[in-house]
């Protein structure tokens, strides 16, 4: 074998080498590239990414997903008038004002109150739209408020089956504690819903 084979083969290796060294590299940048945007996914959508991710299968799919979602939702939302800004502060006045001797009504009032609000902005696209899809629309734009808001609904839901279970035989301190929790997240989303 001559100088100049040689010199051919182990040009050629180094070239095959350097070749794999840049396709392994490149890999591992969009891997870390995928990650970094997983990332920036899940903190921009909350929790709502996970819940997508599982029912999809995939977190490209739900990304994807959740992306159309905030699009669609954010074209058919509407800012509130002053008139009904006006109008809610009233009726947040009065949510707040009941929860001191009627708890359970104030959350009830403030349920209707944020569904209301949800309602006007057009999170709600029409009647017969369940709670779920409502959730994922609030989602698509504020998923930390529609946590709020599962959250809120949840615990009303478990304090009015807990109370109409029962006939006054139970403690309700623990309602009032728990409704007041709920009081919070319903203030919250209302303050969020109002102030855009």
């Amino acid at each position: 074998m001559g100088a100049t084979t040689l010199i051919v083969i182990i040009v050629v290796v180094v070239v095959v080498v350097l070749l794999l060294v840049l396709f392994f590299a490149s890999r591992r940048r969009a891997a870390q590239r995928s990650e970094e945007q997983r990332e920036r996914s899940r903190e921009e959508f909350g929790s709502e990414y996970e819940r997508a991710a599982q029912e999809r299968g995939s977190e490209e799919e739900a990304e994807r997903e959740l992306r159309e979602r905030r699009g669609r939702v954010e074209r058919q939302v509407e800012p509130l008038s002053e008139g009904s800004r006006g109008r809610y502060e009233e009726q947040w006045g009065e949510v707040e004002r009941v929860f001191v001797d009627n708890p359970q009504r104030s959350i009830e009032l403030a349920d209707r109150t944020v569904s209301d609000i949800l309602s006007e902005r057009n999170f709600v696209s029409d009647a017969g739209q369940s709670d779920e899809e409502t959730d994922r629309s609030l989602a698509a734009m504020h998923p930390d408020v529609a946590d709020d808001y599962r959250e809120a609904r949840g615990i009303r839901a478990e304090v009015v089956a807990r109370s109409a279970g029962r006939a006054d035989e139970g403690s309700d301190e623990e309602s009032t504690e728990e409704l007041r929790q709920a009081i919070r997240k319903y203030r919250a989303v209302y303050q969020r819903l109002v102030k855009e």
